[in-house]
């Protein structure tokens, strides 16, 4: 019965994820374009996304601007990953005619430790594994 309660409660996340995705989407839209655009073209779920990968190991007062900035407010942080990755599963599934591929990754300075709690919950829910690059 609890493994239903949980997934029952990440569903109920998904529409308030929605939610919070589409005010960043406007949020974003009215910073990046002026009155002399012509056109301007982002994929805001992409970003969504991979600001979520790095919400995933932020702290403290990095992670209360994080959370206001992406109007994550009103997703419960313990369930927020996992409806991304629903939302991920969502637009890819198999008997759909289209499908929407999304290629996550995040690229870190090789010389930085990660937690492994960090690198194990980006391959969980996004499928992403933390790139070493030299940055330097």
């Amino acid at each position: 019965m609890a493994g239903f309660a949980v997934a029952v409660q990440s569903a109920n996340q998904g529409p308030r994820l929605s939610a919070a995705n589409t005010k960043f989407a406007v949020d974003l839209y009215k910073r990046q374009t002026s009155a002399t655009d012509e056109n301007i073209f982002v994929s805001p779920l992409s970003i969504s996304v991979v600001l979520a990968m790095t919400y995933l190991g932020a702290g403290g007062e990095t992670k209360s601007q994080m959370k206001e900035v992406l109007h994550f407010n009103d997703v419960e942080d313990d369930q927020l990953h996992k409806a991304f990755a629903d939302i991920q599963s969502e637009l890819n599934k198999p008997q759909d005619a289209v499908k929407l591929y999304m290629a996550n990754r995040l690229f870190a300075e090789k010389s930085y430790t990660f937690r492994d709690e960090f690198i194990a919950a980006g391959l969980k829910f996004y499928a992403a594994q933390l790139a070493p690059v030299d940055f330097r």
